[in-house]
């Protein structure tokens, strides 16, 4: 099969369209789990054009292995350092209520 577990290939479609990614889980036979400089996703092989390279990695490989072996054969890879980091959750602030003002009696006397 063209599209075996580490086939190097380069998505066509897509938001991560030009793309280098790497098979690393064939599900059927039209579709394949890739990951590397795309988005870790089931893709339809329409949507994928394999190259002659291959990268020798175990079948749902981590996207740092991955990208180590991309890297391996020459292409550029993103830098997985620039994950956001979760902010510390602040304590809820309180809310102060504004003091409350008696009312003054009505100057208006009903009359009787």
């Amino acid at each position: 099969m063209i599209f075996d577990i580490g086939r190097v290939c380069i998505k066509t479609h897509g938001r991560d369209a030009k793309r280098h990614c790497v098979v690393i889980d064939v599900i059927d036979d039209t579709m394949v789990l890739v990951d590397g400089n795309t988005r870790r996703k089931k893709v339809n092989i329409t949507h994928l054009e394999p190259m002659d390279k291959t990268i020798d990695v175990k079948k749902k490989a981590t996207t740092e292995e991955v990208l180590k072996g991309l890297s391996d054969l020459g292409f550029k890879v993103k830098d997985l350092s620039k994950k956001k980091e979760k902010k510390p959750v602040k304590a809820p602030e309180k809310k102060e209520e504004p003091a409350k003002v008696a009312k003054a009696p009505s100057t208006d006397k009903k009359k009787e």
